[in-house]
């Protein structure tokens, strides 16, 4: 367990501050180079106040993200989610990284397919490395090159919308070598059978169903056991995994749907709209119409 004490919080406004070379998008985005010599990891651990992702071009480190230990190495894709607790155990010296981070506003603003974004959400709270090939990091860098340029440019007008679009092929890139890694891993133990279509079976049922005990029957089990099933894989419960997709779907909606607020909780299978604000509300912070109107 890491002391308050000892643990140091990096925002996006921090990396813009102390990190040389970097690009930055106000304070909701940050691209920037991390070696063995500027490494905000490497004295005290870390807790990320958004999301990262780390792509390792030389040498290679051994980190601890949270309680887990990996070590990284080129060409290895590396996530963290907000929260997260990060530091360097050993670097070489000839170590090399390639870093993004972004605010959590900025995440919920891209437009991704529900379908497409519970799996890589799922997969990386679980496995935050994933190896690929250079001709990949060659393709990944190539877009984060690109939104380098646009936010360097002086089109300044649609210049948030072009980032969110680039950050959104990016994404399903990410998703393609997700598949691929999967497709090409044996199944490690019913528990992660389990859970796997559990969250196939989220995907195709969250607009309509919010209970256990469904998810339950449909795998023939008991709400009980998939309940224990999916912490046990993922730290999070059944009823978690739940909400947090519904609250997924609900901001897309809002924002994107043109649907009305009443349409949007209809669609969602809530009883009532005022239901449906006190749940949306409950988990996000804000009302329904006030996410709608920033949006």
């Amino acid at each position: 367990m890491v002391k308050p004490n000892n643990l140091r919080k990096v925002s996006i406004a921090r990396l813009k501050q102390e990190m040389q070379d970097t690009v930055f998008l106000s304070d909701d985005l940050a691209i920037t180079t991390i070696d063995y010599l500027r490494n905000p990891t490497s004295e005290i651990p870390v807790s990320l106040d958004g999301f990262a992702a780390m792509i390792m071009m030389s040498g290679s480190a051994v980190l601890s993200i949270d309680t887990e230990t990996y070590e990284v190495r080129p060409n290895m894709l590396v996530f963290f989610r907000p929260g997260s607790i990060i530091r360097t155990i050993r670097c070489s010296s000839d170590a090399t990284a390639y870093l993004v981070a972004c605010s959590k506003a900025f995440v919920s603003d891209i437009q991704v397919d529900i379908s497409a974004s519970l799996p890589i959400h799922m997969r990386f709270g679980r496995k935050p490395c994933l190896q690929v090939t250079e001709r990949d990091v060659a393709e990944i860098r190539q877009f984060f090159q690109l939104i380098k340029t646009v936010i360097q440019s002086d089109k300044e007008r649609y210049r948030k919308e072009i980032i969110h679009t680039l950050f959104t092929a990016v994404f399903y890139l990410i998703t393609e070598l997700n598949q691929r890694e999967q497709s090409s891993e044996q199944k490690q133990g019913r528990c992660e059978v389990l859970f796997d279509q559990f969250m196939q079976l989220l995907g195709e049922y969250n607009k309509r169903e919010r209970n256990v005990s469904f998810y339950a029957r449909q795998l023939n089990i008991t709400p009980k056991y998939l309940s224990s099933v999916v912490k046990e894989v993922s730290g999070k419960t059944a009823a978690k995994w739940i909400d947090e997709s519904v609250i997924l779907e609900a901001k897309s909606l809002l924002k994107y749907s043109g649907m009305s607020i009443q349409e949007i909780a209809y669609h969602l299978n809530f009883s009532t709209q005022s239901f449906f604000g006190k749940c949306f509300k409950q988990h996000t912070g804000t009302s329904p119409s006030r996410y709608k109107r920033k949006g």
